[in-house]
């Protein structure tokens, strides 16, 4: 199913406005922009594929934040809900959230997952990668 072209032109360009502030690192001014994008997706958003970019950015936006918990819930919702465990950001991010949060040996375990899928280029930090080296 597709989303009717202006519905998908609203979402789109709300997504893009979120992704110009992300890369200028106004990550709450991204996140606003990314939940309005989201807001637009008709229920049941388990339905649409922009639910699940939409979600990732989000949650990739309040990681960016430092709110581990807040992007965990997000993460989480995209492993369970919309079953995307086999996306290497979304497996990786979800790993690094649980690692954040106190979930050391399950964020471990889902960071390795996405390393066998996409190798290093997967990880943005350094600082997860060394937390693996030992388990590659």
């Amino acid at each position: 199913m597709e989303l009717d072209d202006e519905l998908y032109a609203q979402i789109t360009k709300h997504s893009y406005i979120g992704e110009h502030y992300f890369v200028e690192g106004k990550f709450r001014k991204a996140l606003e922009e990314y939940k309005k994008a989201f807001e637009l997706i008709p229920e049941p958003k388990t339905d649409w594929d922009a639910s699940v970019w939409t979600l990732a950015a989000i949650g990739d936006s309040h990681f960016m934040l430092k709110e581990y918990v807040s992007a965990l819930e997000y993460f989480e919702k995209l492993m369970t809900e919309y079953m995307e465990e086999e996306n290497p950001f979304i497996r990786v991010r979800y790993g690094e959230c649980l690692y954040e949060t106190g979930k050391t040996d399950l964020g471990k375990e889902h960071m390795l997952a996405a390393f066998k899928m996409e190798g290093t280029e997967v990880f943005d930090s350094d600082k997860y990668l060394k937390l693996i080296s030992d388990l590659i």
